[in-house]
C-alpha cells in the first residue's frame, strides 16, 4: 500500500518513513499540507492512507482532513492524525474534522504498526465493497437470459451517442430488430425453445456486428443495435448482414415459409441537425421496422423505405 506522510518535522518524518518501510509499505513523505493535497488529488498516485501532522505550514492537518472528506473521491482515504496534543478535546476536534484515528507524538512503532494495519484493513474492505457494487451495477445493465446489454444499458448508451453526435457532428445509426412470428414459435415449440432461440440470436447478432457496434436486448423478442459514425449506406449493409446471419443460423421454425427463424430490421440514422430526443430516434427506427414487417418480414427497411430479402437492398 502507498502511504502518504505529511509532517514538517524532519526527524519525526524520517522515523515514520523508516517504520512504515520496515513493514513493506511504499511511502511518499512531504513537508506541508498543500503538497500533501496535491498528491492526494492526483489519481495516479493512488493514495489510500494518509498520516498527517496536526500543525503544518500552508495547510494544517485539520484543514487537510476536511478537504479530503469534502472532495468526494471515488475511493475512501483513511486519515491518521499525528499530534503532540493529547488532550481529550484535541482528539475530539481531530476526529470531528474527519480523521479516522490518531497517534500521539512521540509515537510508539508498535502502536503505529497496529493503527496502520487497522486502517489498511478498512481500506481493503472498502475496496471489496466498491468492487461488489461495480459488479452489481454491471449486472443491472445485462440481460439475464441473453447475457448482452439490456434496455437500461441501451437507454444510457443512446443518450451518450446523441451527445457525441451533437458535439462531434458525426452521425450514428440505430437498428431495431424483431424476430418474425415469435409468438407462433413459442406457441408451437414452447418457451424453453423460445429462450434458447433468443440466446442463439443474441450471439449471432453480436458476432456479426463490427467491433465498434453494440447490440442490446430491447425487450421480448426485440433487439436494438447502435452503430457509431455510420451513415445510411453503412447502416443498411450492417442490417442486411445481421438479417442474413440469423437466417443462416437455420434455427427451425415450422410456422414460417422459410422454415427457419428470421428477423426484420428497421434502420434509422441520426444526424446533428435532427431532434435530440431518444424517443424520436427510436420511433423512426420502429416505423422502419413496421414497414419491413408489412412488406412481408425477413426484410430490412431504412429511412428511405428501402427493403430487401437478401443481397443488397434496393431503394424505392
Amino acid at each position: 500500500m502507498r502511504i502518504l506522510i505529511a509532517e514538517d518535522e524532519r526527524i519525526s518524518r524520517e522515523l515514520l518513513r523508516r517504520a512504515l518501510e520496515n513493514i513493506r509499505h511504499e511511502v511518499i513523505a512531504v513537508t506541508d499540507g498543500l503538497e500533501a493535497w496535491n498528491h492526494i488529488v492526483d489519481e495516479s498516485a493512488d493514495i489510500r492512507l494518509v498520516i498527517a501532522d496536526w500543525m503544518m505550514p500552508g495547510l494544517d492537518g485539520i484543514e487537510l482532513t476536511r478537504r479530503i472528506r469534502s472532495a468526494g473521491f471515488r475511493h475512501y482515504v483513511y486519515v491518521i492524525m499525528l499530534t503532540s496534543r493529547g488532550q481529550r478535546q484535541d482528539v475530539i476536534d481531530g476526529l470531528s474534522a474527519g480523521a479516522d484515528d490518531y497517534v500521539i507524538k512521540p509515537f510508539d512503532p508498535g502502536e503505529l504498526f497496529f493503527r496502520v494495519r487497522c486502517g489498511l484493513r478498512i481500506v481493503d474492505l472498502e475496496e471489496q465493497l466498491a468492487a461488489r457494487n461495480r459488479e452489481l451495477e454491471r449486472m443491472a445493465m445485462v440481460d439475464g437470459l441473453t447475457a448482452i446489454p439490456n434496455r437500461r444499458a441501451f437507454d444510457d448508451d443512446l443518450g451518450r451517442r446523441i451527445l457525441e453526435c451533437q458535439r462531434y457532428r458525426r452521425p450514428f445509426a440505430l437498428l431495431m430488430i424483431d424476430i418474425d412470428q415469435f409468438k407462433n414459435y413459442n406457441d408451437t415449440l414452447g418457451h424453453a425453445a423460445g429462450d434458447s432461440a433468443l440466446r442463439r440470436i443474441a450471439l449471432v447478432l453480436k458476432r456479426a456486428l463490427r467491433g465498434t457496434d453494440d447490440v442490446y436486448r430491447y425487450g421480448g423478442e426485440e433487439f436494438a443495435c447502435i452503430l457509431p459514425e455510420t451513415d445510411e449506406d453503412g447502416a443498411m449493409l450492417v442490417a442486411e448482414r445481421l438479417r442474413a446471419a440469423v437466417e443462416a443460423e437455420k434455427i427451425p421454425h415450422p410456422g414460417t415459409a422459410p422454415g427457419v427463424v428470421t428477423v426484420s430490421v428497421g434502420v434509422t440514422v441520426h444526424r446533428p441537425q435532427h431532434p435530440d430526443s431518444p424517443s424520436w430516434i427510436v420511433e423512426n427506427a420502429d416505423r422502419a421496422l413496421y414497414r419491413a414487417k408489412r412488406a412481408g418480414r425477413n426484410r430490412i427497411s431504412g429511412p428511405q423505405q428501402a427493403t430487401c430479402t437478401g443481397g443488397f437492398p434496393v431503394l424505392k
